[in-house]
Formats: C-alpha cells, structure tokens, sequence
C-alpha cells in the first residue's frame, strides 16, 4: 500500500506498527493519517480500510479520519504534514 508506505516512512515506523494494536502516540498518529488518506485519495470505505489495520472496527475509521480532518482544521504543522504526504503519494 503506498499511502501506508509513504506514512510510516515520513514517521518513522513501520507497516507493521500501523497495523498493530498499539495505541501509543508514536503510533496512533500515522495511523489516523493513514486511514485519512487513504479515505482521501482512493476512497476506500470504512470496512475496507479497517481490515487493512489489522481488522479495526469501521467506527474506529470514522474517528480517525474526523480527529484528522479537524487537525487539519486546527494545527498549521498538521496541515503541512498532510499535504507534504498527499504531494509525495500522488508523485509516487
């Protein structure tokens, strides 16, 4: 999955770590920016892109993608971050 890829590159973790059930900081931020673009930039539903995070529930998706969306909204360097991704999975 490039989005996937592209994320846990910038953030330094793994696939594998996006995937996992660990709910620290390090982690549960690239992986709501994941399912966020994901959701973005290919569309994918919600059951969908939480199987591909280890089986996540769709409502988990959903709260993801909000709390990103809102970020976005609120924080200048989210902002940036978000579309800094965005630029770099679009030219892959």
């Amino acid at each position: 999955n490039v989005v996937m890829s592209a994320v846990s590159e910038y953030y330094g973790v793994t696939s594998e770590d996006l995937k996992s059930s660990r709910r620290n900081r390090e982690i549960t931020v690239p992986r709501q920016v994941a399912m966020y673009l994901i959701r973005e930039l290919n569309g994918a539903s919600l059951p969908r892109i939480g199987l591909e995070f280890g089986g996540r529930d769709h409502t988990t998706v959903i709260h993801a993608c909000d709390k990103v969306a809102e970020d976005i909204q609120r924080d200048a360097s989210m902002r940036s971050t978000v579309e800094a991704l965005k630029k770099r999975i679009q030219g892959a």
